[in-house]
């Protein structure tokens, strides 16, 4: 959000954006802490809400995703072909990624903490940490282009949304931001891979590097509106 005011256009819940609501819901679900049974013994109880901080890191993932494509589709409300072909690529990437990512999650707390917090998934080699990281890395990947395709298509069609210059400039450059988030993913799996064993664990950590830029987007890009288009 560069602090421009955009029309919103979807308005109206379209049944698109009802389907996409479920399905991140549907994957919320699946990140419960204990999902099988309720604990019948407080030792049970207890390593129950020791998952918690492994959920709720997982659902805050998902969430950003969720808001992400609700944003989308309220400033835009399309809902053509490659709009519903872009969101069910989405949803069923989530779908996909809910495991590596909750597996993730829940390894780096496990590891962290030095074994307090559980972890469901063993990892018995260097190798399967690094596969570990691999997938996750397609998943976020994944996931930041198509929420990029979305804005890029949307971007296509500015000329029948009547978008204002400085619309049309900021959804252009929502896709290229989306897309150089999506590259931290490409990094951490180029990292996983290529340095020494001692350092492997840096690869995941580079994700972190997101809570630095991330909020630093949302400002360059409105100054860019303003340097391209001398938007006040």
């Amino acid at each position: 959000m560069t602090g421009f005011r955009f029309p919103r256009r979807g308005r109206n819940m379209t049944r698109l954006e009802t389907f996409a609501d479920a399905a991140f819901a549907f994957a919320a679900a699946m990140l419960a802490i204990s999902i099988d049974e309720v604990p019948s013994t407080f030792d049970e109880l207890v390593l129950a809400l020791q998952g918690a901080p492994a959920f709720a890191a997982s659902l805050a993932i998902i969430l950003v995703f969720w808001y992400a494509h609700q944003r989308w589709s309220d400033r835009y409300g399309l809902e053509d072909l490659p709009s519903v072909l872009l969101t069910f690529a989405l949803i069923m990437v989530v779908m996909i990624y809910v495991y590596p990512l909750k597996i993730m999650f829940q390894s780096g707390f496990h590891f962290v903490s030095n074994g307090w917090f559980p972890s469901e998934f063993e990892i018995e080699s260097m190798y399967q940490f690094k596969v570990l990281v691999t997938l996750y890395g397609i998943g976020f990947f994944a996931l930041c282009g198509l929420i990029s395709g979305l804005y890029g298509h949307a971007w296509r069609q500015r000329s029948v949304l009547t978008m204002a210059p400085e619309e049309s400039f900021d959804t252009a450059s929502e896709s290229l931001a989306w897309l150089f988030v999506a590259s931290f993913g490409l990094l951490a799996i180029v990292l996983v891979w290529t340095l020494p064993e001692r350092w492997v664990g840096v690869a995941p950590a580079v994700y972190s590097l997101l809570f630095i830029v991330g909020p630093l987007i949302p400002i360059v890009q409105a100054r860019a509106v303003r340097r391209r288009l001398g938007a006040e």
